[in-house]
């Protein structure tokens, strides 16, 4: 089996088990059964259980980056801007809250970067802002850059209360009417939640 290959089957089966079982009831010896593989194979790939959880944190912004890239064409820059935090709500809650609070406590111990910024990422996204504040659709006219940072930190408190409240916390919603009041988007383009 191909490097990447035994990379990836590690990864993909221990998602598995951390969403069947938890986190902590995982351990690297279980995952090296459901991979048919020896702890040292794991090692060679992996320094620890805790990087299984940085490493999807990375692919989500990766392939986010790569959905922001088709997205820069459309007209609508709210919605562009939005799809971007929403994919990765959407992706967060797949892999489950137990998970996303492990990542907090992986970087709490020791910052692995796993909440900087990305460079890519930003960089597309400061764009979608100043087209959209060009437009009018995005009406808050204070710099791009640090209407992006406000509303990537504001992102990170939302997952953090998810996180506490074991998932019971609409994040989706919530996020989504914070931004639109921070970017104070144009009314007809807000989306009432609640209807």
């Amino acid at each position: 089996m191909a490097e990447s290959a035994t990379k990836e089957m590690i990864i993909e089966k221990a998602n598995q088990l951390f969403q069947e079982k938890g986190y902590n009831q995982v351990t690297i010896q279980d995952i090296c059964e459901a991979c048919e593989i020896t702890k040292t194979t794991f090692y060679y790939h992996m320094k620890s259980k805790d990087d299984l959880i940085i490493n999807n944190y990375d692919i989500i912004t990766e392939n986010l980056t790569q959905l922001m890239v088709s997205l820069i064409a459309a007209d609508n820059y709210w919605e562009q801007l939005w799809m971007c935090f929403e994919v990765l709500i959407r992706e967060s809650v797949r892999y489950g809250q137990d998970l996303y609070s492990q990542l907090f406590i992986v970087n709490l111990k020791e910052d692995r970067g796993s909440f900087d910024l990305r460079e890519d990422l930003t960089r597309i996204a400061v764009s979608v802002i100043r087209k959209g504040q060009e437009t009018g659709q995005i009406r808050n006219q204070n710099p791009a850059e640090q209407l992006y940072e406000a509303s990537a930190y504001l992102f990170t408190g939302y997952e953090i209360t998810w996180c506490i409240k074991n998932g019971n916390f609409d994040w989706m919603q919530n996020t989504r009417r914070s931004l639109e009041v921070m970017y104070d988007i144009l009314p007809e383009l807000r989306y009432d939640i609640d209807e």
